[in-house]
């Protein structure tokens, strides 16, 4: 957004993320809803045969209760771009990346889902570090 002059709408989104995030980093989602929702049901819909049959149809994203920790970098990444290309800053925004990087100190050690949402055990995966 930023690179393309959308610098209101980039500096809105941060502010949705930082409301939508909102509570303690270690409870950073990977996705929320439009409105900031953080329960996102997974539901399939077995009634369904999905496209050339390609059962389950899943509505909902059951990803949302997932740990990737991929996430926290872009999440920085973004905030740190919105910094240099001139968005307003505030005392809140910087509070909030401390936090992340402080709650990460531990959480890069820890197996994730990573960016594959895969439906087993968490396992280390190279992308999240």
């Amino acid at each position: 957004m930023l690179n393309n002059g959308y610098a209101k709408e980039a500096e809105e989104f941060r502010d949705w993320l930082l409301r939508a995030v909102a509570g303690h980093p270690a409870e950073l989602q990977i996705m929320y809803s439009i409105l900031g929702r953080r329960r996102l049901i997974e539901l399939e819909l077995d009634w369904l045969p999905g496209y050339e049959n390609s059962r389950p149809v899943r509505i909902g994203n059951a990803a949302w209760n997932q740990l990737q920790l991929d996430v926290y970098g872009e999440m920085i990444d973004t905030l740190h771009l919105s910094r240099r290309k001139g968005l307003s800053d505030n005392d809140a925004v910087w509070r909030f990346e401390k936090a992340v990087l402080n709650s990460l100190e531990d959480a890069w050690r820890k197996p994730d889902e990573g960016i594959w949402e895969i439906r087993g055990p968490r396992r280390h995966f190279t992308h999240s570090r």
